[in-house]
């Protein structure tokens, strides 16, 4: 199966640009992406990553730079099916989650993000074209019926969290367990607050 994982790495996750800074984004990001890349190196599959531009990252895997809109480069990408286009900032994901997506026989599988976004999408025929934003999971489902595709919603805890806001980075303390991303929170000095329910606090401000 061919993977795609889009990267944004200009100016990454302004959303969390109150506790972290630009600097911080930035790395935060590239090692959510190492997180996702390494989920998807050991399920040995085909992977390629499309970023905006380059990166200062050593991937050892198919790399294309394309500064087209994310609409663009995978509806692109889909001319060649079955392909699975999964997003770089779900560092939670884990290699049973996505065997369990990947199974799928559907013609369309949507993994829906708790925001309303699209966080992976399976294409097994040609026709679909994606349009993300504004609540891409809706409109995704509508796509597929347009076009007469079998379609199936993906339900996983661990692909439905994408990093975007503060409130997520709890999720990533909590249920992060061996992921770079998370150690590298620690290292920056955020912890998880145990009152009457679980926030995030910070040892030191962002720098």
């Amino acid at each position: 199966m061919k993977v795609v994982v889009p990267f944004k790495p200009i100016n990454p996750k302004s959303r969390l640009s109150s506790v972290l800074s630009e600097g911080e984004r930035k790395k935060f990001a590239e090692l959510m992406l190492l997180d996702v890349v390494n989920v998807l190196r050991n399920l040995d599959l085909e992977i390629k990553v499309i970023s905006t531009s380059k990166i200062d990252l050593d991937l050892h895997i198919d790399f294309l730079e394309d500064n087209r809109t994310l609409d663009e480069c995978v509806n692109s990408e889909l001319n060649d099916v079955p392909k699975a286009i999964i997003m770089s900032d779900l560092a939670l994901l884990n290699p049973e989650t996505v065997n369990r997506f990947l199974s799928c026989k559907e013609d369309v599988v949507i993994a829906p993000g708790r925001k309303g976004g699209t966080n992976m999408l399976l294409v097994r025929k040609k026709g679909f074209r994606v349009s993300y934003h504004y609540c891409s999971f809706l409109k995704h489902m509508k796509i597929a019926e347009s076009a007469g595709f079998s379609y199936r919603v993906f339900d996983s805890f661990y692909s439905s969290v994408d990093i975007d806001e503060e409130n997520d980075l709890l999720e990533l303390l909590i249920h992060g367990e061996g992921k770079l991303s998370k150690a590298y929170l620690e290292e920056l000095g955020f912890f998880i607050k145990f009152e009457k329910i679980p926030t995030l606090g910070r040892l030191r401000t962002k720098n």
